[in-house]
C-alpha cells in the first residue's frame, strides 16, 4: 500500500512539474497558513436593538456624532471595520448593561482590531469573569496573546476552550499552531490529528502535520497526507513543493533514486 501511495505521489509531482523544486525552496514553503484572526460569527444577546437614551459622543469623529449605545449599532460598526467607533459604542453599551458578557466580548474584539491590546485584554477578562465558559472569549483572547507572542498564556486559554468545546476544529488548530511555535512537536502532532479527526478535508492541517512528520522521520505518512492535500487544493503551490520534499525524504531514507 505504501509503495502504491508513493508511486501515485511521484506521478502527481511529475504532472504538476514541481519535481525540480530545490530542497531550500521547499523548506521555505513550510510556513503554516496564518490562522485567520476574524471570528466566524457574532452571536449577539437576544434583546431589542431599540436605541437607548444612554448615548456617548465619539471624541475622534469629525464632525462629532452621537451614537446609540445598542448592541446592533456596535455590531454594525464592527462589521464595517469602524473599530474605534465600535469601541465607543460598546463602552456605552456596557455602561447600561454591565452584566452582559457579550458586550464585553464585542468590546474586546473591537479594541483588539483598533490596536488597543490592553483594553481588549481587560474586556475579554471581564467577559470571562461573567461567564468563565465563554468559549469565544477564550479563543479570541488567545489570539490576542498570540499576536503579542504570549504563547504560553494562549495555550492555557485554548486548553480550557478545548475542554469546553472538544469538537471544535478551530480550537484544536489554534492549539496545534501555538504548540508548533513553541517547538512542542509532539503536542502539535496530537492537536493536528485531532483537527483531521474532526474535519478530514482540512488541507492546511494536512500540510502542516506532514511537515512535522517529515522532521520526525515519518515521511511516508507525510507523502500520503500531502498527496491528499494537493488533490483537495491543486492551486496551492506550497502543497506541491512540500510533497516533493516528502518524496525526497522517503527516497533518502530508503536509498532509492
Amino acid at each position: 500500500m505504501r509503495a502504491t501511495r508513493l508511486i501515485t505521489a511521484v506521478m502527481l509531482i511529475a504532472a504538476i512539474g514541481a519535481a525540480g523544486c530545490s530542497r531550500r525552496e521547499s523548506r521555505r514553503a513550510r510556513s503554516a497558513k496564518a490562522t485567520a484572526a476574524q471570528t466566524k460569527s457574532i452571536e449577539p444577546p437576544r434583546e431589542s436593538a431599540v436605541a437607548s437614551s444612554s448615548n456617548r459622543i465619539i471624541p475622534d469623529a469629525q464632525p462629532q456624532i452621537t451614537v446609540a449605545a445598542t448592541f446592533a449599532e456596535g455590531e454594525a460598526a464592527y462589521r464595517a471595520r469602524n473599530y474605534k467607533e465600535a469601541v465607543a459604542i460598546f463602552e456605552a453599551y456596557i455602561d447600561r448593561k454591565p452584566s452582559n458578557g457579550w458586550g464585553y466580548y464585542m468590546l474586546g474584539l473591537s479594541a483588539w482590531k483598533s490596536g488597543d491590546f490592553a483594553k481588549a485584554e481587560k474586556a475579554f477578562d471581564n467577559a470571562l469573569s461573567i461567564d468563565p465558559k465563554h468559549v469565544k472569549s477564550l479563543v479570541n483572547s488567545s489570539r490576542l496573546f498570540i499576536d503579542q507572542q504570549r504563547n504560553d498564556e494562549a495555550i492555557e486559554r485554548l486548553t480550557r476552550a478545548a475542554e469546553l468545546d472538544p469538537d471544535s476544529p478551530e480550537v484544536h488548530r489554534l492549539l496545534a499552531e501555538t504548540y508548533r511555535t513553541l517547538g512542542n512537536t509532539d503536542a502539535a502532532v496530537v492537536a493536528y490529528r485531532k483537527v483531521l479527526d474532526l474535519k478530514d478535508s482540512d488541507a492546511w492541517s494536512m500540510n502542516n502535520l506532514a511537515l512535522l512528520l517529515i522532521d520526525t522521520d515519518h515521511a511516508e505518512e507525510a507523502v500520503s497526507l500531502l498527496t491528499e492535500a494537493v488533490e483537495l487544493k491543486p492551486d496551492v503551490p506550497e502543497f506541491k513543493s512540500n510533497l516533493t520534499l516528502a518524496i525526497e525524504a522517503v527516497k533518502s531514507r530508503t536509498g532509492n533514486k
